[in-house]
């Protein structure tokens, strides 16, 4: 179970006498002590965290309970994923107003060159842009997934609001969702944030490439890549979008950030933002030769459709090309052939870039978290990594798809009441907010 509680109930839970979990199937019942791990730094001062609940009870239950002196509730759950359409899952951490319908059709396109597929989480999203991707669900290149706010639908105690209090919306334990659907059925599964582009440098396809590794090194957990920042022209148009233009444009920055992981899902249970804090980071390979491509910024100035074809080099280098030409005009092709669809013609020739809410969070972020870690070296102790309290004012052009769902609150229970949401759908209805 991917449960979010409170760092003071997580402290308390030996003192209560842990959880219980209780398994039926039919007449049988078999209760189990479930263990609790948290996925997050040890001086994360967030209020809440998220933890795995993992606990052993009869095969192919019916019905899972929690249990605790004598009060119950029951637990809704799904079942892994028993098939996918490739060994290579790229989960997305969880989209808010998101609105930048270029960096979604690149890193799409990519991964499907690359032989990947993307599972999005979307908690809002403009509408134009939702639209679109439901294109490239039916394609059976992307899943796009319901990610919906915590919220109490009654409570006993005083508390804050989850959402606000726990690190980046819950975006580990998102990723760790992720991880759990796809376990069974997947050789690799990757957590990036939508602005996170992997070009393979070793090979033709990510699975080629994961497995040179891993076979290199069978006794690791995961690879972690380092993220380079990058700037590309802004498409204004989609009938322009190019890779080509963009790739030939495209400006790589001195920076770089603390990269992101691809796992191996046999050894990986859980995961944190980056990696898990589960296992020993020293069976984690960092790869220095190849670099994740972060599309840090659109620059305010159009797409140039006629500047001279080039090839970018990695950073640091005269000679490696950042991409293989032959890889340029594939990704051409296959958009150009998707932009030939009628269907999908009609529904991405709607999208606007408003660059309307990018701004706002930017600033926001800098604000709440940036600013004072790397100016005012303010650490995680100081610090709970969340920009929920961003202020977004909505504009009537504007509409956005927001996922939600039906919220249950358990009996009150020591030391964690359960709280959870079932039957989520799509809503045009609660406007563009995290």
């Amino acid at each position: 179970m991917v449960v979010v509680m409170k760092q003071t109930a997580y402290r308390d839970l030996e003192k209560y006498g842990g959880l219980t979990i209780l398994g039926t199937r039919g007449t049988e019942t078999e209760r189990a002590n479930a263990t609790v791990q948290k996925e997050a730094p040890d001086d994360n001062s967030c209020e809440y965290i998220m933890t795995l609940v993992q606990a052993t009870t009869l095969d192919n239950p019916q019905t899972l309970f929690i249990e605790s002196h004598g009060i119950s509730v029951q637990i809704p759950f799904k079942k892994p994923r028993s098939w996918t359409r490739s060994p290579v899952i790229m989960c997305i951490s969880p989209q808010f107003v998101a609105e930048k319908w270029q960096i979604f059709l690149m890193n799409i396109h990519v991964v499907r060159r690359y032989g990947g597929h993307m599972h999005i989480y979307v908690t809002s999203m403009v509408e134009e842009l939702f639209n679109t991707l439901k294109v490239y669900e039916r394609w059976g290149s992307v899943t796009l997934d319901y990610w919906v706010r915590m919220k109490f639908l009654e409570t006993q105690a005083p508390y804050n609001d989850p959402m606000r209090n726990v690190e980046w919306r819950n975006q580990a334990g998102a990723q760790t969702d992720c991880l759990l659907q796809y376990k069974e059925v997947a050789d690799f599964i990757t957590f990036f944030d939508i602005d996170d582009i992997l070009i393979p440098r070793l090979s033709h396809n990510y699975h080629q490439e994961f497995s040179s590794h891993f076979q290199a090194i069978p006794s690791f957990h995961s690879i972690f890549y380092t993220k380079r920042d990058v700037a590309v022209q802004k498409v204004n148009n989609v009938s322009d979008f190019s890779f080509r233009h963009i790739f030939s444009t495209m400006v790589i920055r001195d920076e770089i950030g603390y990269g992101k992981s691809i796992v191996n899902p046999l050894r990986y249970n859980s995961t944190w933002i980056h990696h898990s804090f589960q296992l020993p980071i020293e069976k984690m390979y960092k790869v220095w030769n190849t670099e994740l491509i972060h599309v840090k910024e659109i620059l305010d100035e159009e797409l140039n459709t006629t500047a001279p074809f080039k090839v970018p080099k990695m950073f640091g280098t005269n000679e490696d090309p950042l991409i293989r030409e032959a890889d340029l005009q594939s990704l051409d092709r296959d958009f150009r052939d998707a932009f030939g669809d009628a269907h999908f013609n009609a529904t991405a020739v709607k999208m606007v870039d408003y660059n309307y809410f990018a701004p706002i969070v930017f600033k926001c972020y800098n604000e709440s978290f940036y600013h004072p870690y790397f100016v005012q070296h303010r650490g995680f102790e100081e610090l709970c990594p969340n920009a929920d309290n961003c202020v977004l004012p909505q504009r009537e052009d504007i509409k956005c798809i927001h996922s939600d769902a039906k919220y249950v609150s358990g009996p009150e229970m020591h030391p964690i009441t359960f709280h959870y949401a079932v039957k989520p759908f799509w809503s045009r209805d609660i406007g563009c907010f995290q």
